[in-house]
């Protein structure tokens, strides 16, 4: 299996570390070995040089963009792309989305989770003891 994520113009990234982690952004341009240019078009993220290690390369790449293009033609590329729909149902995007919920609830939210959970453990033992007792 290759390598495919690389580092180049139309790359979708994800910020992993500072004020606004788990935010997608494009790489726009490649300034040197470690940092790059992005512009977050619909995260509200004005264009702003990004070290390399902050970012998390993601496999969704949009396609005809040239190095340093303007906002608006990031953002129509973007849109254009559906970059958000495709992340949202990809298993990162589900990761994240479930965690923010998790963060978001409130003690008693929590305590109905574990309550869900105990059920589902009950149903399962209940279904793997008719199986062990029918064979």
């Amino acid at each position: 299996m290759t390598f495919t994520r690389f580092v180049e113009t139309g790359r979708v990234a994800i910020i992993n570390y500072g004020p606004h982690v788990n935010k997608l952004v494009i790489i726009v341009d490649i300034l040197d070995q470690s940092r790059v240019l992005v512009d977050g078009p619909t995260c509200g993220l004005r264009r702003q040089v990004f070290n390399v290690k902050r970012l998390a390369l993601t496999s969704i790449k949009v396609d005809g963009l040239e190095r340093a293009a303007a906002t608006d033609v990031v953002k129509a590329a973007y849109e254009a792309a559906d970059v958000d729909a495709t992340f949202a149902k990809s298993g990162w995007g589900k990761k994240i989305d479930s965690k923010a919920k998790r963060a978001a609830l409130d003690d008693f939210g929590r305590f109905k989770v574990m309550c869900a959970r105990i059920q589902k453990g009950k149903k399962v033992r209940e279904q793997l003891e008719k199986l062990k007792t029918a064979a």
